[in-house]
């Protein structure tokens, strides 16, 4: 059993009205935070008050302070995948893309979300048929990158290497065009990512075709997905291609990437996972800055497991990420706390792993009702702080499992609701040992055929881990020896993970032969 009770939610609040409301968005401030959400209703109801009330499924932007009541809030038109940048002190970026022409919308907005300009770009024939999201990123000098996809050289766009290409464009505060770079092959990309690298530049993942000429090919077109690094005018300084496709969130390393994304696997049409065809697991790569992956492991259970965004703690030198689940297995141990039986059941996994991409502790968070509770952005606000933005579903009012909102009495049966909640890490990542099990505890015999037994002082617990991280085998108990059998399992060499009773972990190699 993987260590599941360290983290906690230090406050949660529900905002909406008695329509479906969901929130996108989250961005921190000196007073406390700005959401971005969708609303159904047209008209007051709820928490939703804006003086300008949107039509059916309006953008709603919300100032949250710091006893985390609403400020203010102002509202309007809805467009395809809406974000929420900072653009200054006193200033927001909302991009999405328009529902009339589904090219690139840029609206800049004061510190009340009053709209001060509007800014459309992209092509003569939209983006419709290619751009499947847009992403954004702030500059210091009060503008906005944006990053999308385009098919074509025409309007604003004026390179196009064939097929969907990633187009990045730079705009000053006054929403002028400062720059704009395509990248791209002759076949086709989709953009996943865009994050802010620790020079100023620019790091994008790209899914790629890689096929004939363009500027982000690396010459391995079974390679698809593809991190780009350029300066900060976008010109392209590295591309490093890899297999793995989906990615949502980069970290850097110093001497290299981590890179958390989603993976893809077929599974039993029979089953009841996923759409009956495909499922999806998280992944963590990392590499150095060459390209060359050091470790990559999948994370999750049998059913969806989708990833949001990792961070690096820098305690540990380990990562923290944050994903959707819908698993009520595999890695996700934690879901069994939750007391949910049905397998509609979704809700936020967090999830802890060392530099090695061993897995630390695990951690879900949402209600007994078998409802869907589903992250959509997280910033991180302190050392192992973190407020989280989604959407959850009340019913009369009934505090259940985690989801437990103070003002919920304020909209019974409102159907879907923006959740915003503030959590910590409370993980003792002093107690893990720093001289792997040397002096602590002791594997005999390594390597094996089969038995194991693992001896030390006061043993609670130990996980056997396969090359790609996947926890294989476990046992349980207390005392100071702990046997099990690796004689059913591949040979290879595993990863022993052991706790102690006083939460203490280690690990260590062992070689089944």
């Amino acid at each position: 059993m993987l260590i599941n009770a360290q983290v906690r939610i230090d406050w949660q609040q529900c905002y909406g009205s008695q329509g479906d409301d969901y929130g996108f968005s989250i961005l921190s401030s000196n007073e406390g935070y700005s959401v971005l959400g969708e609303v159904e209703d047209d008209s007051p109801s709820g928490l939703y008050e804006c003086n300008n009330y949107a039509p059916y499924r309006g953008v709603w932007l919300v100032g949250i302070d710091d006893e985390h009541a609403i400020d203010w809030q102002n509202c309007h038109s809805m467009g395809l995948y809406p974000k929420l940048f900072k653009a200054g002190d006193n200033a927001y970026y909302c991009i999405d893309l328009g529902l009339y022409d589904f090219n690139l919308r840029v609206i800049r907005t004061d510190e009340l979300g009053n709209i001060q300009w509007t800014q459309t770009l992209g092509t003569e024939h939209g983006l419709y048929f290619c751009a499947d999201n847009v992403f954004g990123l702030s500059t210091p000098n009060g503008g906005i990158v944006i990053a999308t996809t385009i098919d074509e050289r025409s309007g604003d766009v004026n390179q196009h290497f064939g097929g969907n290409d990633c187009w990045v464009v730079k705009l000053d505060s006054e929403g002028n065009i400062a720059w704009q770079a395509t990248l791209g092959t002759e076949g086709n990309e989709h953009v996943s990512c865009l994050q802010e690298a620790a020079d100023g530049g620019l790091l994008l993942w790209i899914d790629s075709d890689q096929i004939g000429n363009g500027n982000i090919g690396c010459g391995q077109p079974e390679n698809k997905g593809v991190l780009v690094k350029t300066d900060a005018f976008g010109q392209i300084q590295r591309s490093l291609c890899f297999e793995r496709t989906l990615a949502c969130s980069i970290v850097e390393t110093g001497d290299g990437y981590l890179v958390a994304g989603d993976q893809c696997h077929t599974v039993d049409p029979s089953g009841n996972c996923g759409d009956g065809i495909y499922t999806y697991d998280c992944y963590l790569l990392r590499c150095d800055l060459e390209g060359n992956v050091i470790w990559d492991k999948e994370y999750g259970g049998s059913c969806n497991d989708r990833m949001v965004k990792v961070f690096r703690n820098n305690i540990d030198n380990g990562f923290t990420a944050f994903t959707n689940s819908k698993s009520m297995d595999g890695d996700v141990e934690s879901f069994a706390n939750l007391g949910v039986t049905g397998n509609e059941a979704g809700n936020i996994w967090m999830f802890h792993v060392d530099e090695e991409g061993n897995l630390i502790w695990e951690y879900c968070i949402g209600s007994q009702l078998g409802l869907l509770e589903e992250m959509s952005d997280v910033v991180a606000v302190d050392e192992n702080k973190y407020v989280i933005v989604g959407d959850n579903t009340w019913f009369n009012g009934v505090s259940s499992g985690l989801v437990n909102c103070s003002n919920n009495l304020l909209l019974p049966n409102s159907g879907s609701n923006v959740w915003v909640l503030g959590v910590t890490d409370i993980y003792d990542y002093d107690g893990i040992s720093e001289d792997s099990t040397k002096d602590s505890i002791n594997i005999t015999p390594n390597p094996t055929t089969g038995r194991v037994a693992v001896t030390g002082n006061n043993l609670r617990q130990v996980e056997v881990l396969n090359i790609l991280g996947q926890r294989v085998l476990g046992v349980q108990g207390k005392g100071d020896e702990l046997q099990f059998d690796l004689g059913p399992l591949p040979a290879g060499v595993y990863t022993l993970r052991v706790t102690m009773e006083d939460g203490k972990t280690y690990s260590d190699k062992v070689v089944k032969e």
